[in-house]
């Protein structure tokens, strides 16, 4: 199978080529000019294919995408403070982008990363399926850009061109240079504080995890035009899950809490007061309201099931940041081989 990534130098494309090119796959990968080098030196050695380009291009996408069969588009701009002119220009502007480049290149299916976070509010989702309607009004540009951007491309689906969108938890794991890098950092600098003590349940999804989702998505006939929810499907507390990942990384986490009310309305007075809030109210909601997701839609449709669970993605992740060091997870750097997960 012929394939492209968008966003290939992030977490979860380098995660997706390895998969890709473990099974044997051909993978280009699209890289906008000013990419890492340790991010582009990962996927070479994968044995990926280079292009430059850039979602916000279409000109370039459709290059790349020349004589591909399936596109995963993995870029994304996922900083909830970012400028809402940039959050647009990447998430929804980069995908009706890619969607025009891939009809035009003749693509067969695109396989979209959304996030669980389209239906994040204020309120509770202790254990809810695809059915559950997004919030009347998003917490922030960032969920609210990324909403749309599913929405558009889930309606673009027909029999020329397939989509298939799949909205995972918090994504983890071995090489991560998102989560796990954040909390190592709050963990140092003693920022990090727990909403309502880390009660709240969380829906965590490992990078293999979701990458085994997307190579089903890629090829399951009845996942055309679908969404599906992709967690680890384990309830865990936030505490828990917390706990146990900084422990794996070597950290220990501060014992400081807020109470959720607080915590949300003094984010909603720092919304209004400051252009680069300390902290937001999708970030309170997302730390202390329960969340688990029913992924039976994902189980009987696609095939899917999580083959690695939190325990032994917690010890994937602990051998990970011995070998590769707490600073250099700290600094978000990318090691040419992610080694064994």
């Amino acid at each position: 199978m012929n394939t492209l990534i968008t966003g290939a130098t992030g977490f979860v494309g380098r995660a997706l080529a390895a998969a890709l090119r473990a099974e044997g796959h051909a993978v280009r990968a699209l890289v906008r000019s000013g990419a890492r080098a340790d991010a582009r030196a990962r996927l070479e050695a994968l044995g990926a294919a280079l292009v430059e380009g850039d979602v916000r291009d279409e000109a370039s996408v459709r290059a790349a995408a020349a004589g591909v069969e399936v596109v995963f588009h993995c870029a994304r701009l996922d900083d909830p403070k970012a400028p809402r002119v940039d959050l647009e220009a990447v998430n929804l502007v980069g995908v009706e982008n890619t969607l025009a480049a891939c009809r035009a290149a003749g693509v067969r299916r695109v396989v979209h990363l959304s996030t669980a976070d389209v239906t994040l509010s204020g309120g509770q989702r202790p254990y809810v399926d695809e059915d559950l309607a997004q919030p009347a009004d998003f917490l922030d540009a960032r969920i609210e850009t990324r909403a749309l951007a599913e929405d558009l491309c889930v309606a673009a689906s027909d029999a020329a061109l397939e989509t298939v969108a799949l909205r995972p938890g918090w994504l983890w794991g071995v090489d991560d240079t998102g989560l796990a890098a954040r909390l190592v950092r709050a963990a140092r600098d003693g920022s990090f504080r727990w909403i309502d003590g880390g009660a709240a349940l969380c829906a965590t999804t490992n990078a293999r995890n979701l990458t085994a989702a997307m190579l089903l998505a890629a090829r399951v006939p009845e996942a055309a035009g679908q969404t599906y929810y992709v967690t680890d499907d384990e309830r865990i507390t936030v505490r828990e899950f917390f706990t146990r990942l900084a422990g794996a990384l070597g950290v220990t986490l501060p014992r400081a809490s807020t109470p959720y009310a607080l915590a949300y309305a003094l984010a909603w007075v720092d919304e209004r007061r400051s252009p680069a809030p300390a902290r937001l109210r999708s970030e309170v909601a997302s730390l202390g309201r329960s969340t688990h997701f029913n992924v039976q839609r994902a189980r009987k449709q696609l095939g899917y099931a999580p083959a690695v669970d939190v325990s032994a993605g917690l010890r994937a992740v602990q051998a990970w940041g011995a070998r590769v060091g707490l600073d250099a997870i700290a600094q978000g750097a990318i090691a040419r081989d992610a080694g064994d997960e």
